[in-house]
């Protein structure tokens, strides 16, 4: 009888990993969620976003000083694993990327938070290896509007006008304000800027089309589906020994990680404010 209360005991204490080994409830995986801007969208002919943002040069001596405070402080949390939005099926030539970067001034490397961020990190701590998890589905952005006109939605469309609008308005300023690189950053990762955007997707972009047509519904379980498969490679990637993982990505890539994450209950989050005090 003793036998199988201690049994019973150490099941109640412990969960199975994928290897199938114990591991105690109470070992979360902490998991430190940077959502960023991206850095190359200084240069307007390389924007990559649907919102038009001249956001802030990341290469500029003052924003490089608070770029090595951050990661100092980033270093300091000492992550196991590093975790950037790089193309996952091109882990080998990441690997190679990262073996052969020997750079320290910063400020000739690239506008990419990968470099500047993830890179940065990873060789403070003497990685071996930084993680890529990107993976690229459908977005199907020209058709959701093609057939909103179609099925006559002016209303929605214009009320997609009107955020994008706002949110074009509010960064900019607050890229043209005098705010610091933190603060900015924390307005990135910030929960109501988080629930803005899965509230684009949900809310707006899953009414278009007829009723009898699925592109705004498609679109938005693309960009859900997307997010879940790059969650996904992250979450076999971690290993036993892990106990505290950085993911650098795109803030509307994090707002996602962040409603998956509170549904995983052997992981736990901590922003970055927590870290740079």
């Amino acid at each position: 009888m003793k036998k199988i209360l201690l049994i019973l005991l150490i099941t109640s204490l412990s969960c199975v990993n994928k290897e199938g080994n114990l591991k105690k409830v109470n070992e979360k995986l902490t998991v430190l969620l940077f959502g960023t801007f991206h850095f190359q969208n200084f240069n307007p002919s390389k924007n990559g976003d649907v919102v038009n943002i001249s956001v802030s040069d990341i290469l500029t001596p003052k924003n490089q000083k608070e770029l090595k405070y951050i990661t100092d402080k980033i270093s300091d949390f000492n992550p196991d694993k590093v975790f950037i939005e790089y193309p996952f099926r091109k882990q080998e030539q990441l690997d190679s990327l990262f073996l052969n970067f020997t750079t320290t001034d910063y400020s000739k490397v690239k506008r990419s938070e990968n470099y500047q961020i993830g890179f940065r990190v990873a060789k403070n701590l003497n990685h071996k290896k930084i993680f890529g998890y990107d993976l690229r589905t459908v977005f199907p952005f020209d058709s959701l509007f093609t057939q909103m006109k179609k099925a006559k939605q002016f209303t929605l469309i214009k009320k997609d006008s009107l955020e994008l609008n706002k949110i074009e308005k509010s960064e900019n300023a607050l890229f043209s304000s005098n705010k610091t690189l933190s603060e900015i950053l924390f307005y990135y990762n910030d929960d109501k800027r988080r629930k803005e955007d899965i509230n684009w997707y949900v809310n707006l972009a899953n009414q278009g089309g007829e009723k009898n047509n699925f592109v705004g519904a498609h679109l938005a379980s693309e960009w859900y589906r997307r997010n879940l498969y790059m969650y996904a490679i992250i979450q076999k990637t971690i290993e036993e020994n892990d106990k505290k993982i950085l993911i650098v990505s795109g803030a509307s890539h994090i707002a996602m990680f962040k409603e998956f994450i509170d549904y995983t209950p052997e992981w736990t989050t901590i922003e970055l404010k927590e870290i740079i005090k």
